[in-house]
């Protein structure tokens, strides 16, 4: 569990690399710098310009990564407070 865990923290890692650029290029550098700096705006960005930006299928990715990421990891333990 925990290797799975940890395949996807990697693709959420990717994804958001991947928004940051996209960011950079239509939204400008503040916006690029502030996702940066905080991960959630890249992701509410992300989700608020994914048609005008086509990033619709990075998104998915992204948001299904999240999720497994977070159920492999309270299944492998690796959140538990010992």
């Amino acid at each position: 569990m925990v290797i799975l865990a940890l395949i996807c923290n990697i693709v959420f890692f990717v994804c958001w690399i991947m928004i940051l650029v996209k960011m950079f290029k239509e939204a400008g550098a503040l916006q690029g710098i502030i996702g940066i700096i905080c991960g959630l705006w890249a992701f509410i960005s992300g989700w608020m310009n994914a048609k005008a930006w086509k990033v619709e299928k990075i998104m998915m990715i992204w948001t299904a990564a999240t999720v497994a990421g977070i159920v492999f990891g309270i299944m492998s333990g690796a959140y538990s407070a010992e």
